[in-house]
Formats: structure tokens, C-alpha cells, sequence
């Protein structure tokens, strides 16, 4: 008799105790998929990416070597700890991260040991982002004879396309980045396209977070009838009960944006926002949670333009509720890149699971859900 329960390899840059999108999505997926019935091994490097990680604390922690864990300290539930090296926010160090990172997982993926000695998956499954993880994933695919499974979670590759323009948010341009750009970078994104799209035509399925993304990989690929859109709904971890307040003063709006900081938000857009308001008679108090690669570079915008605008840390989606019961109006912000129109920030879902009111500034398919 068929089985009908699988042995799941499952591969990733990203998982807890770091608590972003990309680990809240697979924590809920793996969890779905064990409930089913299925066995599910991780590989995955310890969590850094948050941290800003020192060449003396990489070497004391050994981050340089795999280990074995329990996920959430269950028996039967493991996860393989790949090396890493540290990491950073600039463009040049994430590459080189996420490289050291895709190393140390064909590393324990070839030397089998410990949990892997003997497991022999029958699926192999790889989330994107980082994208070196695709190619893990077809190689892990090949070496265990199984198919694989790739989980595009942005619009790659078409983002490479707008690489001159991913640091207009984080200031003036390095010497490092200008040069880079006169020629390595163009050939590194044209050979990334090429085995990315390689990548995805050989696989089993490509799992979408948008089915905007999803038909368009259709529309592309010989292979669409294989794309599948899985959303970035997992339970939310703040639970509010809103209330709006219809007594406050008509001429003050406080607005909160939490989440990434980044290049693909570009968020400078809301300061000259609440700059036009403020000058026809309405005060917006403008909070960012949240932390990112253009974060320096938009607090000091704020103070140079007079902005009422606050910058606090990073919290946990469970921290969360007292910034919701403070705002007015949630913000959901992308840049106008093209292929984000095929994107959908998870924050869309959770804002609407709590009721709040959403000012989106956004195209696509964020902008159709919202409407």
C-alpha cells in the first residue's frame, strides 16, 4: 500500500528564533505539513542576520561548522545548523553572506551525517529569498534523486532588472558599489538570471505568494501549470481589539509604518508625504518600527526636512499591540519598481486580520486586495 505521508527536505537562509516573514511563513508551513503526517528536516544556518555578528563571536560560537538542534526542543523534529559568515546591510556583504551560507549547506548535504545519515527525502523544497538557495535546492534534488520544489517568494528574477536603482533609498553610492556596477555587476545578474529561469523550469512546482507572480510565471514558463500561490496568511502573533476614536482632533494624524526599512520600501516617499500635509493644516505624527538597510539614511532625512517622525527598534510581531492601539492608519509602502507590482507585503494580511485602517501606497495586486 502507497503511502501517503512524505519525508521533506527543507531548505533555508532564514529560521527562528529570527522572527520575520521569511521564518513565520515556513514555521507555519512545516507545522501544516507535520500535522499532516509528513517528516520535515531543516537546513538552515544559526540565526545572525538580525545581529550585527563580529569576526571574534563568528569564531568563539564556531559558526564556521553544522550542528544538529531540535526544533522547538521536540524529539523528531531537527534542524541542521549550516555554517555561515557574518553578514551585513550593504548589497556586497549580503551577496557574500548568502553565498557562505549556500556553501555550508551543500556541505552537510553532502557529508550526511547525523539526522541525515540516513534520511532519504523524497522531496526536496528551498525558499527564495536568498537565491543562491535555488541552486542548493536543484543540487540536493540531484543528489537524493529527488524532485524539487522551489518557494518564490518575490518577483525574481524580474528584480534584477531594476538593479541600478535598489540603493537609490540608502544615500549616495559607495566607491565599492560604483565601481562594481561598471561591469562585474551586469554580468553577475545576467548569469543569475539565466540559472535562476533554468532553475524554475526544472522543477517540480514554484510556490508563489502572489497569484499575480503565479500567472506570470505562467505566462513565461512551459511549466505554469505547475505554479501554485501559497500566501503569506500565517496566524497573526498581535491580537488588538480596535477602537476608533471619533473624539480626537480632526487636524492630527498618527500614521505607523512597521517593517522593513529597506530598499524595496523606499520610504523617504512618506516624509515628503507628511511634509505636503503639514503644509495644508494637517500635523501627521509618523512612527517607524522596524529596521533596514535605509534606515540611517531616513532618519536623517526627517531631521532635515523638520518631520515629526519617531524611529524606534525592530520588534517582534508579538510585541506589536501597543503600536497598534496607538495608530490611526497602518502604512503598507513599496517603491515603484515594476516587477513589485506582483509582489504582496505580508504586513497587507495582518493589518486587515486586526481591523486597522491601511493607507497603501502600492500598485498590483497589494493594491487590488486592498481596494
Amino acid at each position: 500500500m502507497r503511502r501517503n505521508t512524505l519525508r521533506i527536505l527543507l531548505i533555508t537562509q532564514y529560521w527562528a528564533p529570527e522572527n520575520g516573514v521569511p521564518q513565520r511563513r515556513w514555521a507555519w508551513l512545516t507545522r501544516v505539513l507535520e500535522n499532516a503526517g509528513h517528516e520535515v528536516i531543516v537546513v538552515a544556518p544559526p540565526p545572525h542576520y538580525l545581529r550585527n555578528v563580529g569576526v571574534k563571536e563568528w569564531c568563539a560560537q564556531k559558526g564556521y561548522r553544522s550542528r544538529i538542534e531540535l526544533r522547538d526542543g521536540q524529539p523528531g523534529r531537527v534542524i541542521v545548523r549550516s555554517g555561515y559568515v557574518p553578514g551585513g546591510s550593504s548589497i556586497t556583504k549580503k551577496v557574500l553572506n548568502q553565498l557562505a551560507v549556500a556553501a555550508g549547506g551543500l556541505y552537510v548535504i553532502f557529508r550526511r551525517r547525523g539526522a541525515l545519515a540516513d534520511f532519504e527525502p523524497e522531496i526536496v523544497i528551498g525558499t527564495v529569498p536568498a537565491l543562491p538557495t535555488a541552486l542548493v535546492t536543484a543540487v540536493s534534488a540531484w543528489r537524493f534523486k529527488a524532485p524539487y520544489i522551489i518557494d518564490l517568494r518575490d518577483a525574481w528574477p524580474e528584480l534584477l532588472t531594476v538593479s541600478d536603482r535598489w540603493n537609490a533609498s540608502t544615500g549616495r553610492p559607495s566607491l565599492r558599489q560604483r565601481l562594481l556596477t561598471k561591469g562585474p555587476l551586469q554580468v553577475a545578474i545576467k548569469a543569475t538570471d539565466v540559472w535562476l529561469d533554468r532553475i524554475l523550469q526544472h522543477s517540480a512546482a514554484v510556490i508563489s505568494t502572489s497569484s499575480y507572480l503565479a500567472d506570470d510565471l505562467q505566462r513565461r514558463t512551459s511549466q505554469g501549470r505547475r505554479t501554485y500561490t501559497v500566501r503569506n496568511v500565517f496566524p497573526p502573533e498581535t491580537l488588538i481589539s480596535k477602537h476608533v476614536d471619533v473624539s480626537g482632533s480632526s487636524d492630527q494624524l498618527n500614521v505607523l509604518y512597521a517593517g522593513t526599512l529597506g530598499r524595496a520600501q523606499n520610504l523617504f516617499n512618506a516624509l515628503l508625504a507628511a511634509q505636503e500635509a503639514e503644509r495644508l493644516g494637517v500635523r501627521v505624527h509618523l512612527r517607524f518600527v522596524g529596521a533596514g538597510a535605509a534606515k540611517q539614511e531616513l532618519m536623517q532625512s526627517a531631521d532635515r526636512l523638520g518631520i515629526d517622525a519617531v524611529f524606534e527598534q525592530r520588534r517582534g510581531a508579538d510585541l506589536l499591540e501597543e503600536c497598534y492601539e496607538w495608530a490611526d492608519t497602518a502604512l503598507v509602502h513599496l517603491t515603484d519598481w515594476a516587477p513589485l507590482a506582483n509582489a504582496v507585503p505580508s504586513k497587507t494580511y495582518e493589518l486587515m486580520d486586526q481591523g486597522l485602517h491601511i493607507s497603501g501606497v502600492v500598485a498590483g495586486e497589494t493594491a487590488d486586495i486592498i481596494s
